[in-house]
C-alpha cells in the first residue's frame, strides 16, 4: 500500500470519529459482522462435531472418536469466542466514544462554572470568624480574633501516655 492510500484511509477514520452517528453506525455494522461470524462458527462446530464424533475406525475404543473430534472442535470454539469478543469490543467502543462525545460537550460548561467559582473565591473575602490559613500569622486579622474562652478549672491532673506507662497498665 502506498503512502497516499494510507493517508486517505486515515482521513476516512478521522471523519468517522468526528461524528457520533457515523461511529455508531460503523460500530453496529462491525458488531453485526462479528455476530454473524460467531453464528457461522456455531454451524461449523455442529457440522464438525457430528461428522467427526460419528467417525468410527476399526480398533477404536469407546471415546476415541470423541477425543479426536475435540482436537478439531477446540479451534472452532476459539474462533467462535474470538468473534463474540470482537462483537463485545465493538459495543464497548461505541459506548466509550459516546461517553467521550458527552464529556467533550460538557467540558466548556464545566470549565466556565469552575472559573466562575474561582472568581467568586478570589473576589469575596472569607466571612468574619471563619478560619483561614493566615489566622496564625501576625497582622490585623490575627489580633482581631478573640482568644478562646477558658473553661472551668480542672480538678484532676492531665494524664498523658507517660502516666499509663508508669502505672504498668
Amino acid at each position: 500500500m502506498d503512502q497516499s492510500a494510507n493517508v486517505n484511509r486515515i482521513d476516512q477514520y478521522h471523519h468517522l470519529f468526528r461524528s457520533l452517528p457515523a461511529v455508531t453506525a460503523w460500530t453496529l455494522q462491525r458488531q453485526q459482522e462479528h455476530a454473524a461470524d460467531a453464528d457461522e462458527y456455531d454451524t461449523a462446530l455442529a457440522a464438525v462435531s457430528s461428522l467427526l464424533r460419528s467417525e468410527h475406525i476399526e480398533g477404536d475404543g469407546r471415546f476415541a472418536a470423541l477425543l479426536r473430534s475435540r482436537r478439531i472442535e477446540k479451534h472452532v470454539r476459539r474462533l467462535r469466542e474470538a468473534s463474540r469478543e470482537q462483537a463485545r469490543a465493538a459495543e464497548q467502543l461505541r459506548n466509550a466514544v459516546s461517553a467521550h462525545f458527552a464529556l467533550v460537550a460538557a467540558l466548556p460548561a464545566q470549565r466556565a462554572a469552575k472559573a466562575e467559582a474561582k472568581a467568586l473565591r478570589k473576589g469575596n473575602p472569607a466571612p468574619a470568624g471563619a478560619q483561614s490559613k493566615g489566622l496564625h500569622k501576625s497582622g490585623p486579622t490575627a489580633q482581631a480574633v478573640p482568644p478562646a474562652p477558658a473553661g472551668p478549672p480542672r480538678t484532676e491532673p492531665v494524664r498523658g501516655i507517660g502516666d499509663l506507662w508508669q502505672r504498668g497498665a
